[in-house]
Formats: C-alpha cells, sequence, structure tokens
C-alpha cells in the first residue's frame, strides 16, 4: 500500500488523462449509433420482408428497459467506485451504461432486417438519448480519487 501523500497537480492530470480518455470513448460509441442508422440507409431493406408489428413493438420495450436498466447500473457503480476511492472503476461504470445502451441501436438494426416497420429508427434515438444522457461528468472522477469530498 502506497502510504505517500497525493501530489494535487498530479491527480489533477491523472483526472484530466481519464476525462479525455472517457469523452473520446463516450463519442465513439455515440458516433456507432449514428453510423447504424447510415447503414440502414445505405443497404436498404431485404425486399421480401413481412410487417411484424409484434416483434417491432418487442424489441422497441427490450431496448427501451435496456437504457433505463443502464441509469441504474451505471448509478450503482459509480457509487461503489466513488466509496471505495477507485477513478478508474468510475470509468468502467460508464462504459458498461454505454454498451447496455448501444443494445438498444443493436436491437434497431434486428427490427430494420427482420421486419418491415418503418420506424425501426426509433431504437437508434433511444439508444443515442442514452449515451447522450450518459454524458461523463468530472466531479465523479474527483470524488472517487478522494479530492473532493462525497456529497
Amino acid at each position: 500500500m502506497n502510504t505517500q501523500p497525493i501530489d494535487p497537480k498530479r491527480a489533477q492530470l491523472n483526472i484530466e488523462q481519464r476525462m479525455r480518455t472517457v469523452r473520446i470513448l463516450w463519442f465513439g460509441l455515440l458516433a456507432s449509433v449514428a453510423m447504424y442508422y447510415l447503414f440502414t440507409i445505405l443497404a436498404g431493406r431485404p425486399e421480401n420482408l413481412a410487417r411484424n408489428d409484434m416483434l417491432s413493438l418487442a424489441l422497441l420495450i427490450g431496448g427501451v428497459s435496456t437504457v433505463l436498466v443502464s441509469f441504474l447500473i451505471k448509478k450503482k457503480l459509480v457509487n461503489q467506485a466513488i466509496e471505495q476511492r477507485q477513478a478508474l472503476h468510475v470509468q468502467q461504470g460508464y462504459l458498461v451504461a454505454w454498451v447496455i445502451c448501444e443494445m438498444a441501436a443493436l436491437l434497431g438494426l434486428l427490427d430494420f432486417f427482420l421486419t418491415s416497420h418503418p420506424h425501426y429508427y426509433v431504437l437508434f434515438i433511444v439508444a443515442a438519448l442514452g449515451d447522450l444522457l450518459h454524458f461523463p461528468r468530472r466531479e465523479h472522477f474527483e470524488q472517487a480519487s478522494g479530492q473532493y469530498p462525497l456529497q
């Protein structure tokens, strides 16, 4: 165990590096949702699809529920990281939440290729909104690094 005092300048630099890394990851996953939509436009819908509204509704419910669950999971993981003073675990909490939101976009792709429902893109919007609401917050990293008191 390291018993040396934490240098405030070094700790701040570490937080800056983590924030930069996390924001790049966040933007990349958000951009992937847009790429999925672009892919559906360029690929075109298969010709012989029958409309299946029940499957589309099930996929929509699944996508919305995964995005909602991602908020609970992120909150638990980030709070646990703050309690344990592990800034790296905050990053992992955010990443897990973004990947779970990505599931909604993948269900949108599935809806596009399996049904002829015209509103398949709603799942892309749900995934993008989830990712936007999971924008990384600096105070989580500061609290987990021990620089600032817990709220």
